[in-house]
């Protein structure tokens, strides 16, 4: 944004320019600690909860939500962040009514109670305007790729440089479908935030009423931390390698185009956060 002062002894013209301001080259994540905080690599444990706080089940996904493992890597370059996810969960338990029926159904080639199974998401974000509003700054969005379509997300700025505000919305500017809460801290002699805790609340856009809301309690790790513990995660929920990386959370859980299941592609999938430049 630019302004232009003529001054004389009568008056002050102020005159605004702002048509030329190109937001890929004005905007730069890297000024914002929260955004210089997302950078790097993530393991978390989830907790998810159905919109009557009861823990949360799925009819098409016969795995637990409780003790889901997250595994997320993070980066920004310029004005534009990428965030890619494995989630890894446990097998549901055997005397869950799931595995009692005479052919319980599984996603994958594991076994009902006895192997776990896991989902990819992506998300790609970039600052789209310039704005001479202070409280704007380092604000991005972008689409999220769903079974409904692109949706139009956001992500703010809030609290004392250590808060994100991330919103989901179809159609924009209506309820939003989800809206998540990200908290950064410090823990003991630690100069940089290496912990993230998160709250995602999920509603009908339509009615405005709650349909889910899930706890992430996340650390921050080194590269080498990361896989050894997503490698430990993979044979303590004993999920298949038939059964890793393939399948788009985001999108119904169906079969991503040209993804190969197989632990090679969890590390392609999580390091394509890295490839933005």
């Amino acid at each position: 944004m630019k302004f232009e002062m003529s001054c004389d002894k009568d008056e002050v013209e102020v005159t605004r320019q702002s048509d030329s301001c190109d937001p890929a080259v004005v905007v730069m994540l890297a000024d914002y600690p929260q955004w210089r905080a997302e950078k790097g690599y993530w393991i978390g444990e989830c907790a998810l909860y159905n919109g009557d706080g009861e823990p949360y089940t799925s009819v098409g996904w016969p795995y637990r939500y409780s003790g889901t493992k997250s595994f997320i890597t993070g980066n920004i370059a310029g004005s534009a962040y990428r965030q890619r996810n494995v989630f890894l969960y446990p097998p549901q338990s055997e005397s869950n009514e799931m595995c009692k029926r005479d052919n319980p159904e599984v996603v994958g080639e594991g076994e009902c109670g006895k192997n776990g199974n896991s989902l990819v998401f992506s998300a790609d974000q970039a600052a789209t305007s310039c704005s001479d509003n202070p409280a704007l700054a380092g604000n991005i969005d972008g689409p999220f790729q769903s079974q409904f379509g692109p949706l139009y997300t956001t992500t703010e700025l809030i609290g004392q440089d250590n808060a994100l505000l991330y919103q989901v919305f179809l159609p924009p500017h209506m309820n939003p479908i989800q809206s998540q809460l990200t908290t950064l801290t410090k823990g003991p002699g630690s100069d940089e935030f290496n912990y993230r805790t998160r709250t995602a609340q999920g509603f009908n856009f339509a009615t405005g009423l709650q349909t889910y809301l899930s706890f992430y309690r996340e650390r921050k790790v080194s590269k080498q931390d990361f896989y050894a513990e997503m490698n430990k995660t993979i044979a303590e929920f004993n999920i298949l390698d038939s059964d890793l990386c393939y399948l788009d959370g985001g999108v119904g859980r169906q079969p991503i185009d040209g993804y190969r299941a197989g632990y090679e592609q969890c590390v392609t999938h999580l390091q394509a956060s890295f490839d933005l430049v």
